[in-house]
């Protein structure tokens, strides 16, 4: 097994940081959070001219079409800069959802449209008082055509400009001009509810050979890697923090205890990277990627609120400051904590697909 990167792959996650720090600074981020809400719509174009749109879409459809491991370290990258996720959701999420589907011209219409950054697909899969488990179960009734039904924790949904909503039989794609959207309240990063009365459905697509599970491998690597790279950032700040921060006449970097705080936030980095790393190596290679994604994504959820929590001990009170830029981390490590399941559900999926 080989985790090093090959030159290609250090090209895309240096350019990918270069860009960051050019068009979407933290100063803007931190300002917009401010403002309740962190996403500007010309962002959209950016990643689409950048092609990272289109990163996990085939060839044919005008995409990329890149290995996971490149794609996880644009999502590294992304994290590192707390760039929002609607690309996230919809360029790993509803991709991989769509490549798991069975052949059709809306589907791969929907896929080009999502390379070339004209189509925000938003995932709207929870219902009220379901878990994830049964995300896959359970769908939306259609009555004549018509879609009638709510959808809860939404990442990002006024972002989108469709949304891919499980239904009875598969999955409907529905412009989100059609639905109702609500901000939920709370700690969570731009969460919503999705409402939908009577709203026709713009195609219906119908599950192929993939598991809708399957269907996400890729997708929880890449949501594992975005938040290895919140957790390199926030490393980053807290050292840099210990050497300049003084108290008693030295940095606090030197005291025992503030030592012991960064090497816990160290070890719950590597933790996370390498299995996100692991976990692209084994799909590429055909070595049981799928359980090897679930134990990624749950490490990387349980890893990233424990980072958090190390870097604003380091920190103590300018930590805890929105201004200061710690906070976009703490709250994208809450808000990602069960995207995708709870670490505990993903593990007893693990032991599924390792057959354990």
């Amino acid at each position: 097994m080989d985790l090093s990167l090959s030159d290609s792959q250090v090209l895309i996650r240096d350019s990918v940081r270069i860009f960051v720090q050019r068009h979407v600074p933290r100063a803007e981020l931190v300002r917009q959070a401010g403002a309740g809400e962190v996403w500007d719509p010309a962002w959209q174009t950016l990643f689409a001219e950048a092609g990272w749109t289109g990163a996990l879409v085939p060839a044919s459809c005008g995409g990329l079409e890149l290995d996971p491991l490149s794609a996880a370290l644009i999502f590294e990258e992304l994290g590192r800069g707390a760039v929002p996720s609607p690309l996230l959701a919809s360029s790993a999420m509803s991709v991989g959802l769509l490549l798991g589907c069975a052949e059709s011209e809306q589907r791969d219409a929907a896929l080009t449209a999502i390379a070339d950054g004209t189509m925000i697909l938003i995932p709207a899969l929870r219902q009220p008082a379901s878990s994830w488990k049964g995300v896959a179960a359970t769908g939306s009734s259609l009555v004549d055509g018509l879609l009638t039904g709510v959808k809860v924790f939404v990442p990002f949904a006024a972002a989108a400009t469709h949304f891919l909503v499980t239904v009875e039989g598969g999955l409907a794609i529905v412009p989100a001009e059609a639905a109702s959207v609500r901000l939920l309240g709370g700690f969570i990063q731009a969460a919503y509810e999705v409402t939908f009365s009577g709203v026709a459905v713009g195609a219906l697509l119908r599950p192929g050979a993939v598991s809708f599970d399957h269907s996400l491998s890729v997708a929880r690597i890449v949501a594992a890697a975005y938040q290895v790279g919140g957790m390199m950032e926030m490393l980053d700040m807290s050292v840099a923090h210990s050497n300049t921060r003084v108290q008693f006449g030295t940095p606090i970097g030197r005291f025992q205890r503030v030592q012991d705080h960064i090497i816990r936030l160290l070890n719950a980095m590597d933790a996370a990277k390498w299995a996100v790393y692991e976990a692209a190596w084994a799909i590429e290679s055909g070595r049981n990627g799928v359980g090897r994604s679930y134990l990624a994504c749950s490490t990387a959820c349980d890893s990233a609120i424990e980072a958090a929590n190390a870097a604003h001990e380091v920190h103590a009170a300018i930590g805890s400051d929105p201004r200061f830029g710690l906070t976009l981390y703490t709250r994208i490590s809450r808000s990602m904590y069960e995207l995708l399941g709870s670490p505990g559900w993903q593990r007893r999926q693990m032991a599924d697909a390792m057959g354990w």
